[in-house]
């Protein structure tokens, strides 16, 4: 199936820390749920391990095979899939703690959100090509963000904030490694703070008819620096998974032996709160190893993206490398009690089959660019894939 000139130009270190980072995830999620009666019978760590890793590892397998820039040629018709897929969700979309994220495809549960950035990745990359020699001009900045906007209100009124943020991200990371104008940049933030607090206070100031937030989205945000505000509620797996962190120590208590693990005190541990748990069993020392193959990673895709054939290969591996980055770093500040609950998965490492296959297929998508960046080609849609 694969000519040995395939491996020639294969990332090895990138595909070797994605395995182990995997696997580790799947060890974590069965330390989650092996002392909680609640979960037991559950199987999540077989369904990560099967579901999630096993058919991510073949879209993987499939993204870096294809060349990426078959991806060009398509691009309207995936968008329009995408959009598709949020408002489906939103019209038999099943609803889970009060968010509806998710739809049912042959018997699996999917979260159409997490595909969706790599929708805005491709899209981003693609126009960012296109408008290479003009990329200071504001009408081109306006319209690199009105490209998102369905997307991104979609996503962000399941409701889905975590999730938005990281699309947030991912235009921030692409338009500024584009050229963008710094001007333009904090232009918009200047312009953006003002905005945010008056969307921020409207449903107050409309007497409830116009809230944009939830209640809870407002409650994380609010009591992120002083959980001790609200103990028994929102602010109690802040202060829990804390304490998780400092009970780690310098070497933790041993695997499956984490007392907020072992005795439920830590809630969502399996999905949201996993750094807690990994902290509080392998202590700093297993954090500094497990944020060092991730930050291996990250490395590598801009290690990629550097090298790549051409600036649409690499508009992607910034693309990528800006989401890893992004979840990484909001997650672990959830955990650590530094930011706010947000809902942003550990990548590779917490629950969730749709997160694992988007990075899978995100570290696929570089993947095809590392095996691809000695190619003297044009884009695949006029000519078609090069000779190997």
């Amino acid at each position: 199936m694969f000519k040995l000139s395939f491996w020639r130009n294969f990332e090895f270190p990138l595909f070797i820390a994605m395995i182990f980072t995997c696997l580790f995830g799947v060890a974590m999620i069965r330390s989650t749920i092996i002392n909680d009666p609640a979960f037991s019978d559950s199987k999540l760590d077989v369904n990560q391990l099967t579901v999630g890793f096993g058919i991510g590892l073949i879209f993987f397998f499939v993204l870096s095979r294809l060349d990426y820039h078959f991806f060009e040629s398509w691009q309207f018709f995936i968008y329009i899939g995408c959009v598709g897929l949020l408002v489906l969700v939103e019209l038999v979309g099943l609803t889970t703690l009060g968010s509806t994220r998710w739809i049912t495809v042959a018997g699996v549960r999917v979260q159409p959100s997490e595909p969706a950035k790599l929708m805005v990745i491709l899209m981003l990359a693609r126009f960012y090509v296109t408008n290479e020699h003009r990329i200071k001009r504001i009408p081109v900045f306006i319209f690199s963000m009105i490209q998102i906007v369905p997307i991104a209100a979609l996503v962000f009124i399941e409701p889905d904030l975590g999730t938005t943020m990281v699309i947030m991200a991912i235009w921030l990371g692409m338009t500024y490694a584009a050229g963008a104008d710094l001007l333009h940049m904090m232009t918009l933030f200047f312009l953006a703070v003002p905005i945010l607090l008056i969307v921020w206070n409207l449903g107050p100031l409309t007497g409830g008819k116009f809230q944009v937030f939830q209640p809870y989205q407002e409650a994380r945000l609010a009591l992120f620096l002083d959980p001790q505000k609200d103990p028994n509620g929102e602010g109690y797996n802040l202060i829990q998974s804390r304490a998780a962190v400092e009970d780690g120590g310098l070497l933790g208590q041993g695997y499956t032996e984490g007392i907020h693990n072992k005795y439920d005190l830590l809630k969502i541990r399996h999905a949201d709160f996993i750094f807690s748990v990994i902290a509080e069993e392998f202590g700093f020392v297993g954090c500094i190893a497990v944020l060092s193959v991730l930050i291996l990673m990250i490395f590598r895709v801009i290690t990629v993206a550097k090298k790549a054939a051409d600036s649409y290969g690499r508009y992607i591996c910034i693309g990528v490398a800006t989401m890893l980055f992004f979840q990484v770093f909001v997650n672990v500040g959830m955990n650590l009690g530094l930011m706010p609950v947000t809902g942003i998965p550990l990548p590779m490492i917490s629950h969730g089959s749709s997160s694992l296959w988007t990075t899978l297929m995100g570290l696929g998508l570089v993947e095809s660019v590392a095996l691809r960046h000695q190619r003297d080609l044009t884009w695949y849609y006029r000519t078609g894939p090069g000779k190997e």
